[in-house]
């Protein structure tokens, strides 16, 4: 498709692998979309990530519906290997993908959806919003207090060690992220990791020689509900055995910066030669129409339907379980908005002629 159409039955907003997974679905089902990315290409968040980035599922673990990851089971897929799976995904399954088309607005019109782009406007039926957790790169407000001569850099810039000019990197937040590349930064720099105050559990890859989302599977924890204030678990952590063998060091919780320093909540203070930022991302949903969001400015669902009639969501961080924004369990959640869709599709447009501009 290289066209934006008038009219369409669904608009899947967010060509990740939310929005494919959905659309995947949406075409078995016979229904008509399209899919409005605001990238280039797609797997654009994924390339834009870190060189030696890596899937913390297997790639058992790591399909959408319809396409197994290639290669073995057992391997841990690289961001690059994802990019080219997702683009395989739209390719294999023809879903019709226009990239370059930001959705600039949506607003409730009439008994559908009027979505604003740079290319034009469509009407849809109904709206599928898969955005996905990355949106604009947070820093805490001490961020400011940084001297101007201190180089920082957010995960979404960091790419590689060699980015990183020589010296003490302190990398200020201890997720998965966090503590990936403090690991990987370890190997050719000083690095010390700031680390929060609340103890993430931590999950090895693999137990007894199976990766640990196969126990998670098995034993049911991806499907149940997830309670928002638990932490995440550290999946495959070494940085216990870098700071035991010396390579890098941990502080308390950064709460603070005052010119070229940081400092903890304790009160120790650290001189970075460059900072890294590892403290996520926040999502701008200001682009949805009003009532769809709440008092907060976040949009009003239940485990991913959406207040207004017609909207669904997918990808939210833990929206229905665990595995709700990861690769190879989103696909779960796809099925379930996919079906409500067809189902209201199938309610009030059975009758209806195929509207002008719409995709088949």
């Amino acid at each position: 498709m290289n066209a934006l159409p008038a009219t369409v039955p669904v608009a899947v907003v967010g060509g990740g692998q939310s929005g494919l997974a959905a659309a995947y679905h949406l075409r078995q089902a016979g229904v008509g979309c399209v899919v409005l990315d605001a990238g280039s290409e797609v797997g654009e968040t994924w390339e834009r990530r870190w060189d030696s980035l890596k899937l913390f599922t297997s790639a058992q673990f790591s399909g959408l519906p319809g396409l197994p990851f290639p290669g073995a089971g057992a391997h841990y897929p690289g961001k690059d290997e994802v990019v080219a799976y997702l683009r395989g995904y739209a390719e294999r399954f023809d879903i019709p993908v226009l990239t370059d088309h930001r959705v600039l607005s949506l607003r409730r019109d009439g008994d559908g959806y009027l979505l604003t782009t740079a290319h034009g406007d469509c009407r849809a039926e109904q709206v599928v919003i898969a955005t996905g957790p990355f949106g604009t790169p947070r820093l805490p407000e001490f961020a400011a207090g940084l001297s101007a001569d201190v180089p920082t850099l957010h995960t979404s810039e960091y790419r590689a060690p060699d980015q990183v000019p020589p010296g003490t990197v302190v990398v200020v937040g201890d997720g998965n992220s966090g503590r990936q590349i403090a690991a990987e930064l370890s190997a050719s720099h000083s690095v010390v990791l700031g680390c929060s105050d609340k103890v993430s559990p931590p999950l090895p890859q693999t137990v007894v020689g199976r990766d640990m989302f196969w126990w998670m599977s098995v034993i049911g924890v991806m499907s149940l509900p997830v309670n928002m204030q638990a932490p995440d678990p550290i999946v495959g952590d070494r940085v216990p055995e870098l700071v035991a063998a010396g390579e890098m060091r941990t502080v308390g919780r950064i709460t603070a910066a005052e010119g070229a320093e940081l400092v903890t909540a304790d009160g120790e203070r650290v001189k970075p030669s460059t900072v890294i930022w590892a403290t996520g991302y926040r999502t701008d949903w200001s682009w949805l129409d009003p009532a769809m969001l709440d008092e907060d400015g976040q949009p009003l669902h239940t485990e991913g339907t959406g207040v207004l009639p017609g909207s669904h969501y997918l990808g939210l961080y833990r929206m229905r379980t665990r595995g709700s924004a990861l690769i190879g369990f989103v696909g779960r959640d796809a099925e379930r908005a996919a079906a409500a869709v067809t189902a209201a599709a199938q309610s009030t447009t059975t009758a209806s002629p195929t509207a002008e501009g719409e995709p088949s």
